[in-house]
């Protein structure tokens, strides 16, 4: 099929300045997308008229994401079954445990948030809508990455050193691997303090109707909070939670891990 050079174009700029995480100028789409001045000018005034992209200062002349672009994430997310399946329960384990939950997926290798619901007397933490972490290090990675056939755990993670986020980040393949054995064995996934210093976490995966796993669920709370009896309470929950998700969406297993 041959692609529209100008809608690959339009994409090409709103994945560039979703990727820049602040405002763009002409000159630096021009030149990362490697076209000229004035095609760039057009098609990012055209995305300024249609809402998509805004002025973030016309002196400058940058530019930054507008509230279509939130618009369309928003009714994607809202029309998915997935997210509308997954609500409900997170905000009943946000309710249960008085802690913050998470859904998320992964794409490209990388773990991207798709919906928080917080307590307001839970920890904060660095996630937000949309922004990625390693697979490796976070409670959600794993919970996938252990439901993952091992060729695929090869191909996002590599064979080698892996990247520390904390003192308390998994940096090698071979402990990855162990801890991907005790999570399937357990029945989820632990993050504690891998990711952020004083976060800990609990996640297991979400299954679609051809059984594979296609998201995650966590609970987030203070690390200090977490004893064996919070630790049983959280696990419960959020297992209890992907299982029912799972099924929802028509997955037929009896258990997360198999």
């Amino acid at each position: 099929m041959r692609m529209n050079k100008s809608a690959s174009r339009v994409v090409d700029i709103l994945l560039l300045l979703t990727s820049k995480k602040r405002p763009i100028t002409i000159s630096e789409v021009s030149h990362a997308l490697r076209i000229p001045k004035s095609s760039a000018f057009e098609l990012l005034y055209t995305l300024v008229e249609k809402g998509f992209l805004q002025m973030a200062d016309e002196k400058l002349k940058t530019f930054s994401t507008g509230i279509k672009l939130f618009e369309v994430g928003v009714s994607y997310l809202a029309n998915t079954d997935l997210h509308r399946e997954a609500r409900p329960f997170l905000e009943r384990i946000m309710s249960e445990s008085g802690e913050t939950a998470f859904l998320a997926v992964e794409d490209q290798g990388e773990l991207v948030y798709l919906e928080k619901v917080e307590a307001s007397s839970s920890v904060r933490t660095t996630a937000v809508l949309g922004s990625r972490k390693p697979m490796h290090c976070t409670a959600l990675g794993k919970a996938l990455l252990a439901a993952y056939d091992p060729q695929r755990v090869r191909s996002i993670t590599g064979e080698g050193s892996l990247p520390s986020l904390t003192k308390y980040t998994i940096t090698t393949y071979q402990a990855l691997l162990m801890d991907l054995a005790k999570i399937r064995q357990r029945g989820y996934a632990i993050d504690d303090k891998e990711s952020e210093i004083e976060v800990f976490c609990v996640a297991a995966p979400v299954y679609g109707q051809a059984n594979l796993p296609i998201a995650a669920i966590s609970i987030a709370s203070l690390a200090s909070k977490v004893d064996d009896g919070k630790l049983e309470q959280l696990s419960g929950l959020i297992t209890a939670a992907a299982l029912s998700i799972s099924r929802r969406l028509g997955f037929m297993g009896e258990k997360l891990y198999f």
